[in-house]
């Protein structure tokens, strides 16, 4: 077998060195990266050689990092992102390939993904959902270099889901859905069909809730403007990768975005990942993730 594992998490060096000197509003306490409200534990999450081990004993030729959503941190600016990517950098070898962290509601973050495309080191980018409105100065360069761009469910407001660990079994879910869903009735898989957008977790709620979207276009219910392709084929533009812990809810993966848009994705080293990567969906990925190495000529 051979193949790559698309969803696998790294805390990047320089993010930790950060935080052992108390910049960034980040700290090291007992064990784990504290960041905003969450404690990340650092064990394999710090760990790439943990990583290369979960490589050699799945028998894959390598596995694409991106950041833990909890350092997505949108509202911490461009120096931020700065600091993200060159930790990324220092984690980049021919078996880890790193996904690009953007600054992505700053104005600066077209210029920012095109300049790192130049490098020669990210095999794309790692995207967080919050809201995707006005983003069509960053959809176009993405688009423009067919770049991978994960889609990694960020943190929900939702109080009600503090209680059980909802957040993840639930909030997770959803919050992919929403991002879907904003592309989707944006127009962004119709309008910039190069981006090679890829959704965690299955995509969510997404699968289970496409034909509900396209009723409502059908009815064209308050808010929906004309989009250019169904929702069924909408969503034939999108991967996923098949972390869903259900053999009927794959199968219901597999009609929805198609065979070979499935791709193997473990949530390493999350306990909510999976234990072991398929061979099948395993091998599409090494297309899709070499490294970027592509100039924008005007964004």
């Amino acid at each position: 077998m051979a193949g790559w594992d698309v969803h696998t998490h790294l805390i990047p060096p320089t993010v930790l060195s950060a935080a052992q000197r108390g910049e960034f509003g980040l700290s090291v306490d007992n064990g784990a990266l504290v960041v905003d409200r969450e404690r990340l534990p650092l064990g394999r999450l710090a760990d790439p050689a943990a990583l290369l081990h979960w490589i050699s004993e799945q028998d894959l030729d390598g596995a694409v990092v991106s950041v833990p959503p909890a350092l997505f941190r949108y509202d911490a600016g461009i120096e931020w992102a700065e600091l993200v990517n060159q930790g990324l950098r220092e984690l980049a070898t021919p078996q880890l390939r790193v996904l690009a962290h953007l600054p992505l509601l700053d104005a600066a973050a077209p210029a920012v993904a095109a300049s790192l495309a130049q490098e020669g080191v990210f095999g794309g980018f790692a995207l967080g959902t919050p809201s995707y409105a006005g983003l069509d100065p960053v959809w176009r360069v993405l688009d423009a270099l067919e770049a991978f761009t994960l889609i990694h469910p960020g943190h929900s407001d939702d109080e009600r889901l503090d209680s059980f660990y909802l957040s993840n079994l639930l909030g997770n879910p959803y919050e992919t859905g929403l991002a879907a869903a904003s592309l989707v009735f944006a127009d962004v898989p119709g309008r910039f069909p190069g981006i090679r957008f890829c959704l965690c977790h299955g995509g969510g709620v997404t699968a289970a809730v496409a034909g509900r979207w396209q009723r409502g276009i059908d009815q064209a219910r308050p808010g929906i403007a004309p989009v250019s392709l169904p929702v069924a084929e909408a969503l034939r533009r999108f991967y996923v990768d098949d972390l869903v812990h259900d053999d009927a809810v794959l199968e219901l993966l597999t009609k929805t975005f198609g065979p070979g848009r499935v791709l193997a994705g473990s949530d390493w080293p999350f306990p909510m990942g999976s234990d072991g990567v398929s061979a099948a969906r395993s091998a599409t990925a090494e297309v899709l993730t070499r490294p970027l190495a592509k100039e924008v000529a005007e964004w």
